[in-house]
């Protein structure tokens, strides 16, 4: 029994630690979605009683109505695009796909670069050209 137990430790660890880490992941998850999006809602439920006040529950409902279509028409047509989009990919190529993201999140989690490409675009972008620095010092040695 303890040669079992010696032989599956480093696989229960493993596990382990995997899981421990979706548990962390998915726990500041659920947290960020609690605090920002908690207040939002008690924000709009203010305002919709507001309006309904204001301006009347019929109009207001409508309004809302309207608008929910919309947005949940938008949805479907971009839920529809996708799935299709996913249906004509080869299996390998989703298969491939879903690991290359599962391993792009795991690096971006514990590696970040030392330049960051915002602001080195940034600084290239904002760089005096060559040439000024030249005709600058051109025109400093013509002075002299």
């Amino acid at each position: 029994m303890e040669t079992l137990a010696t032989i599956f430790a480093p696989l229960i660890w493993l596990v382990s630690w995997v899981l421990s880490i979706l548990w962390w992941i998915i726990s500041t998850l659920l947290w960020t979605l609690l605090w920002l999006l908690l207040p939002v809602a008690i924000v709009a439920f203010i305002a919709l009683r507001v309006a309904e006040k204001a301006l009347g529950p019929d109009l207001v409902r409508g309004w809302i109505k309207k608008q929910s279509l919309k947005f949940g028409t938008g949805a479907w047509v971009k839920a529809r695009r996708l799935t299709f989009a996913l249906g004509a990919l080869p299996l390998r190529v989703v298969g491939w796909l879903i690991i290359y993201t599962i391993w792009h999140s795991l690096i971006s989690l514990f590696w970040k670069p030392r330049w960051h490409p915002w602001t080195r675009a940034w600084d290239k972008r904002w760089k005096p050209p060559a040439s000024a620095g030249r005709a600058k010092a051109a025109k400093a040695v013509k002075a002299r």
